[in-house]
């Protein structure tokens, strides 16, 4: 595993998504079918389960409080509705990727989401507050994994959920090519047999794992 200081991580993260990479990954997430193409193509995985993941939202009593971190370019708004009273906290290290996910919000008559841009592992909200924690394609970019993890945990309510899909390192040739810890958008990053355990360290059980090729998708309860 490659050390790399979290400020380094940080500033490359923030560098990539704020420049032509993090316009190229909008375009190609939104649309489910051009997302389900790049992810099948390139990656080797399938990215079906993601898109079906945001179903949750919709699911969601009136009151509920959610927390989209990291939020890109608003992929999961398309599943929020406009008759949904929700408390929606939108949170991105990316100042652009977050005006991204304004337009997008507006485009879908969304005037409900919070936005605030910040580190996915230090979320402004009280213990225990949140009911539903996104957290996509955000935990292999980060410099500490099993401390977002953890606040993850800290943010959830007892029965809180947490859905999440993460690109891990693995022994194959295609996962040894595309995955590079401590380069372009990578943190440490972990394996499919790091997530149960970072899960399990920070409190919560896990209630779903699904693999597709350097794709873990999965659940957990608080």
């Amino acid at each position: 595993m490659t050390n790399v200081p979290a400020d380094d991580t940080r500033a490359r993260n923030r560098a990539s998504f704020d420049g032509a990479f993090g316009r190229v990954y909008s375009f190609l997430m939104e649309p489910p079918w051009l997302g389900r193409i790049m992810a099948a193509v390139y990656w080797g995985g399938d990215a079906r389960p993601f898109y079906e993941s945001m179903r949750a939202i919709g699911e969601l009593p009136e009151g509920a409080v959610v927390v989209d971190a990291p939020c890109g370019a608003g992929v999961a708004f398309a599943a929020h509705s406009q008759r949904q009273r929700l408390r929606y906290l939108a949170l991105d290290l990316s100042p652009l990727m977050l005006e991204r996910a304004r337009r997008r919000a507006r485009s879908l008559g969304l005037d409900q989401i919070e936005f605030v841009e910040g580190d996915a592992e230090r979320i402004p909200l009280e213990n225990g507050s949140v009911d539903l924690f996104l957290s996509y394609w955000g935990l292999h970019c980060m410099p500490h994994p099993e401390a977002a993890v953890r606040e993850i945990a800290r943010c959830l309510r007892r029965g809180g959920r947490v859905i999440g899909a993460m690109i891990c390192r693995g022994p194959s040739l295609r996962q040894r090519l595309v995955v590079r810890p401590g380069t372009r958008v990578f943190g440490p990053g972990g394996t499919v047999e790091d997530l149960p355990r970072w899960l399990s360290a920070a409190g919560l059980t896990q209630t779903h794992l699904e693999v597709s090729g350097p794709f873990a998708y999965f659940e957990a309860s608080a």
